[in-house]
C-alpha cells in the first residue's frame, strides 16, 4: 500500500503540468546508463533498452524499473515473475539499438541474436558480456500512469567488468563515458 502526502490548495498554488514536448526536451539532458531489461525463459523472451533504473535499498537489495504497459516485455515480465537489468559497455551500442527497435527488420526474440545470453537462476536471460547483470525476482508492481513500476529483489549479480567504460544516453545520442 502506498502512502501519499497531499498538499492542501491553501499551502501551494495549483500549477498545471508542463507540456509533454517540453518535458521530453528537458529529459534529453539527463544522462543515463544504457541497460537492456530482459525477461522470459526458453519458451519466450522479450527485452527493451532503458536508461531509467533506480536502486531502492541495499538491504534487502532492490531495484526499480518502469515499463510501458503497451510493450510486449511488460507482460513477459509479469508472467515470468523475474527480470534482468544488463548494464551495457561503451562498445555495445549495437545491442542497445537492437533492443530499442532501431535496427530495421529486427524485432521480438531476434533482438537476442548476435550477443551471448545465458539463463539465470530464475530462467531470465542474462547478457554474458555486460558490465554487470542484475537478476531480479519481481517483488512488487506499482501502477503509474501508462507504465508500471516493477520492483525487483536482486537474487544474482554477474559479469562485473570494472575495466570497461559504460554506454550512456544523452541528448538523444549514445556516448561512451571515459
Amino acid at each position: 500500500m502506498l502512502n501519499a502526502i497531499s498538499m492542501s490548495s491553501s499551502s501551494m498554488p495549483l500549477a498545471p503540468p508542463v507540456a509533454t514536448a517540453d518535458f521530453c526536451k528537458g529529459m534529453r539532458h539527463l544522462a543515463g546508463a544504457c541497460v537492456v531489461i530482459a525477461s522470459g525463459n526458453d519458451r519466450e523472451k522479450a527485452g527493451l533498452t532503458a536508461t531509467a533504473v533506480c536502486s531502492i535499498t541495499a538491504d534487502p537489495p532492490r531495484l526499480l524499473i518502469c515499463v510501458n504497459r503497451n510493450v510486449f516485455a511488460h507482460e513477459v515480465i509479469k508472467r515470468a515473475g523475474a527480470f534482468s537489468i544488463n548494464v551495457l559497455a561503451h562498445d555495445q551500442e549495437f545491442i542497445a539499438k537492437r533492443f530499442a527497435g532501431m535496427v530495421e527488420g529486427v524485432s521480438g526474440e531476434q533482438r537476442f541474436a548476435q550477443s551471448n545470453w545465458a539463463a539465470g537462476v530464475t530462467g531470465v536471460p542474462l547478457l554474458e558480456d555486460a558490465l554487470v547483470s542484475f537478476e531480479c525476482r519481481l517483488a512488487e508492481v506499482i501502477p503509474a500512469s501508462t507504465h508500471d513500476m516493477f520492483i525487483g529483489e536482486v537474487v544474482g549479480i554477474q559479469g562485473v567488468q570494472a575495466q570497461q567504460s559504460p554506454l550512456v544516453y544523452f541528448n538523444s545520442r549514445f556516448a561512451a563515458l571515459k
